[in-house]
């Protein structure tokens, strides 16, 4: 059974197709067509005579009328899909679109990746699959907000892979436990939100530290503990300037900034 972190990262990619052509072209270096037109299309084919198949998603790239790429994402949490299924996926849409195809698949680790990252023999000649395979520790970390504004889709998968390890799911974090039942996609901005206050703690943190402070576990606690996002981008701009810890936490600056904002 699909487990929450798989159906949100396929809605993920539903939600921002070109999620898909950004991982390919700028984390793993494949050249992609240039086009504004870029969709989701029906994840599931025919491939007669063996039947329908069905990706977790398939984008493709170009009018639907001369489709110029098309993607075959498939999320894997552990090695149960034959690998042979990939090549299988990419013959068809190739039939059924007439245009090049790539299979990109993200894994939660190096393990489960390496067992889709080996070229996979179709069984025609001249034929071998070479599967694009994403890791999700490897997603670069975006704080830049320039960045993260060029690239949303990316930074949007960049704060779930590190904003939410592969054990803790956002809807068995205590957070999302809490506003999961909102819905599925009040429940899945919700934990983008948690995921962007755990980065802005780790960047007040690793400012202070990059400065050569050494913080104290009280320290830590309290900016790890800090769910107020405005509170931590406040925190972060001090911790540029602060000559000590004790500038970072101006208590009655705070007070008055909560006073206005009641």
């Amino acid at each position: 059974m699909p487990s929450p972190r798989h159906d949100a990262l396929i809605q993920l990619v539903k939600d921002r197709p070109e999620l898909a052509v950004e991982i390919l072209r700028d984390l793993k270096g494949v050249e992609m067509p240039t086009t504004p037109l870029i969709r989701v299309a029906d994840s599931a084919f025919n491939n007669l005579p063996s039947g329908d198949l069905e990706a977790d998603v398939v984008v493709v790239l170009g009018p639907p009328d001369e489709p110029a790429h098309a993607i075959v994402v498939e999320i894997q949490h552990d090695e149960s899909k034959d690998p042979r299924q990939l090549a299988r996926y990419a013959v068809a849409l190739w039939l059924l679109l007439r245009c090049d195809v790539t299979v990109l698949v993200i894994c939660p680790d190096r393990g489960v990746a390496a067992h889709y990252a080996t070229p996979v023999d179709s069984g025609l000649p001249g034929y071998r699959l070479h599967p694009h395979v994403l890791v999700l520790d490897d997603i670069p970390v975006i704080t830049d907000p320039r960045e993260a504004s060029a690239q949303p889709a990316l930074s949007a998968l960049s704060v779930k892979a590190h904003g939410m390890k592969s054990t803790a799911w956002p809807v068995y974090s205590p957070f999302a436990r809490e506003h999961y039942g909102r819905g599925f996609k009040d429940g899945l901005a919700l934990v983008e939100a948690e995921g962007r206050v755990e980065e802005a703690a780790r960047l007040v943190m690793l400012v202070l530290e990059t400065r050569g402070f050494t913080l104290p576990d009280d320290t830590r606690a309290r900016i790890t503990a800090c769910t107020d996002l405005d509170r931590l981008e406040t925190w972060i701009i001090r911790a540029v300037t602060a000559q000590t810890l004790d500038d970072l936490f101006d208590e009655a600056e705070d007070q008055r900034k909560d006073a206005r904002t009641a």
